[in-house]
């Protein structure tokens, strides 16, 4: 099977075109779209302000955390970039889930010395700025009653003191949006992502036509040992050409990838598995997959993008059916948990997605399995016969 990883690696490799555009076709779209649309995010990040914020909360919290929460809520109801707000007490955490699901509500739940904070994944504007709000006051907490137990007697005359550096408040972080060129910095990357699908189907298609699976089958590999080399190194192959696009566009463009600079390479492992993973699967099934792959690569891949967000920069507070729809694109999964760690230091969002992407692994290799090893077993059948 190594053989079959690396003979698959060095066959994409050697196709220099089509390596050559996929790795810098993504910079030159994150360079194009980025500037052009650059001056529609500004105004639109230079505008921001949060209409009909909805926060439930359940207080099981003690006086401290009950401390952090009361500033919270004042600080909510004194800003003038947030209106409409409607804070209100529930009583359990499977009602705080109901508003969270049909509400779009932010649910705080006040456990004894912490706050944990559910939202919904289209909320990651409003529940960024929540987040960022609470994670300020309790720094400020933190930082005062360390004060306090380093040096309890000067511990007022430092706090007051302007001059001091001992405390450092974290403004709210409106700026914390991303601007045309970080959202297409993710997007366009995410979007290419897509493109690696043609690898697995053209090449075990032309594998297939020119009998090299048949002549691998006679040096002993069974089918599906076969094509699951072959899937392992087309992911191998996409994943590096991937990581060296997000490379480039690290260095090239000043796009914001967040603290943690593995989170990217982190989202597109999901991604990559489902991409490789259908464009394996294919030629096994389909005899003449040439009808398949064009509705596939003409039709079906450019929706998804589009729904992903992959062209358009769609409204992330979007409610109903279009909501709906959205979802089944891996781009959107790919978008929005990158987007949710950088600007809401949320992981969620990325758990689930590489929880689908394990998931699909598992999928892939069963169908693999199940379906190359029914070509084995039907070989084998005729070879019985006669």
């Amino acid at each position: 099977m190594i053989a079959i990883i690396k003979a698959t690696i060095l066959n994409c490799v050697r196709d220099r075109k089509n390596l050559i555009f996929m790795i810098f076709f993504p910079l030159f779209l994150v360079l194009l779209i980025g500037s052009t649309l650059s001056s529609y995010f500004d105004k639109m990040n230079n505008n921001v302000a949060i209409d009909n914020l909805s926060i439930c909360y359940i207080d099981e919290g003690d006086s401290k955390i009950n401390e952090v929460f009361s500033t919270f809520v004042d600080i909510i109801k004194e800003s003038k970039d947030i209106s409409n707000v409607d804070i209100k007490e529930i009583s359990d955490i499977e009602e705080g889930k109901r508003e969270v699901r049909v509400n779009r509500a932010i649910v705080l739940y006040l456990k004894d010395n912490t706050i944990e904070m559910y939202s919904n994944d289209n909320s990651y504007v409003k529940s960024s700025i929540v987040y960022q709000i609470l994670n300020s006051i309790s720094n400020r907490y933190n930082t005062i009653a360390e004060v306090y137990t380093i040096n309890p007697e000067r511990a007022e005359e430092i706090i007051k003191n302007e001059n001091n550096n001992f405390i450092e408040e974290d403004n709210i972080p409106y700026e914390k949006i991303p601007g045309s060129m970080d959202y297409y910095g993710v997007a366009e990357i995410g979007l290419m992502l897509f493109y690696f699908i043609s690898y697995p189907l053209f090449t075990l298609k032309e594998d297939k036509r020119s009998n090299i699976k048949d002549r691998i089958k006679i040096s002993g590999l069974s089918t599906p040992k076969y094509y699951l080399a072959s899937f392992t190194g087309f992911f191998m192959f996409s994943f590096g050409v991937s990581l060296t696009t997000y490379i480039l566009s690290n260095i090239l463009f000043d796009i914001n990838y967040g603290n943690n600079l593995f989170i990217m390479p982190l989202a597109m492992i999901p991604f990559l598995i489902i991409v490789n993973g259908i464009g394996t699967i294919m030629p096994i099934i389909f005899k003449d997959n040439k009808a398949a792959s064009t509705i596939l690569q003409n039709i079906i891949i450019p929706v998804l993008s589009f729904l992903g967000g992959g062209y358009v920069a769609f409204d992330v507070e979007k409610k109903g059916i279009f909501n709906i729809i959205t979802k089944i694109s891996p781009l959107r999964w790919f978008n929005s948990s990158v987007f949710r760690y950088i600007y809401s230091d949320d992981s969620s969002s990325l758990i689930s997605w590489i929880i689908i992407g394990i998931i699909a692994l598992i999928l892939i290799i069963v169908l693999i399995y199940l379906i190359a090893g029914r070509e084995d077993n039907m070989n084998e059948e005729y070879i019985n016969v006669n």
